[in-house]
């Protein structure tokens, strides 16, 4: 009775596994017709200039492009599988030569390459407040990168990984969960403001949710991971100074000495400036008090 439970169990995780893998090679040749809104892409030097501080401190692609943009593997666990991001240059084994405005923009803003399909882990519920300035600074940053002879790997999943993208609980094509419709947000002016910090602080909510109260991942996270911090005044930060939020983000340093677990990302935005910083803090220390997100 035991070895027919037991073979009941494998065959039903096993149909499990292989539904849910048929299910995200579907929706990854899903086509996308999108309008594109008009963008205008400068490339001089202060813009280019801008990009790429978005592009290595504030937006955090070379967290999945590296630091080069020759494209690395920023996931690779033995439960999930691994993951890469692409060689986003001119070289070998990379996508700039055929990419035009147009591709980076589909791709930034909506997560959809330039075969009109949705593009694997791109995080683009982050860059939905971005403002077409922002985006198009980004672009003329990217076009004139150095080439890099790489080829990343494919991604090879676990089935774990495969079951948690059916439950959308690992982030796989996210150009179905925004509105492809929306308007293009209009710029915010840079500065240490709450307006600028709130404009900063979309790219946080990936982690630590929507309303920054924290607690377990939306999405599934590697297996070693914590919650992640609430960052409302109901959490740790309301005792924070904007020196500590400073140490923190640039040294990855509470104000009592412990190191902040690796899972936080604050090499990524160790380069943000003063201002970004101070903004960011700004922003988080007037939102609205929760308890950590459950």
């Amino acid at each position: 009775m035991l070895l027919v439970v037991v073979v009941l169990i494998v065959a039903a995780v096993g149909g499990l596994v292989a539904y849910a893998r048929t299910d995200l090679a579907s929706r990854g040749k899903k086509t996308y017709d999108i309008r594109l809104p008009p963008l205008e892409v400068h490339c001089d030097a202060a813009t280019v200039a801008r990009g790429e501080h978005l592009a290595k401190h504030v937006a955090g692609c070379t967290e999945c492009h590296g630091d080069d943009l020759g494209g690395r593997v920023f996931v690779d666990d033995p439960g999930l599988g691994r993951i890469a991001g692409p060689n986003l240059t001119r070289g070998g084994g990379g996508r700039g030569a055929r990419l035009g405005e147009a591709d980076w923009f589909r791709a930034i803003r909506y997560g959809v390459g330039d075969a009109h399909r949705p593009l694997f882990t791109m995080p683009v519920r982050d860059y939905q407040t971005y403002s077409g300035e922002d985006i198009a600074a980004i672009i003329a940053f990217a076009r004139t990168v150095p080439p890099v002879g790489r080829t990343p790997p494919e991604p090879s999943l676990k089935p774990l990984a495969y079951v948690l993208a059916l439950a959308h609980k690992l982030p796989s094509y996210e150009v179905e969960e925004i509105d492809v419709n929306a308007p293009l947000p209009a710029a915010v002016p840079t500065g240490r403001t709450v307006e600028y910090g709130r404009y900063l602080a979309q790219t946080c909510t990936g982690c630590h949710r929507a309303d920054w109260s924290g607690g377990p991942m939306a999405a599934a996270p590697p297996p070693d991971a914590p919650p992640v911090s609430n960052l409302t005044p109901g959490g740790d930060l309301a005792q924070w100074s904007e020196a500590d939020f400073v140490l923190a983000m640039r040294e990855g340093k509470r104000p009592d000495g412990r190191t902040l677990h690796p899972f936080m990302l604050w090499r990524a935005f160790a380069g943000m400036t003063d201002d970004e910083l101070g903004a960011l803090f700004l922003f988080l220390r007037q939102t609205p008090a929760k308890p950590q997100g459950v």
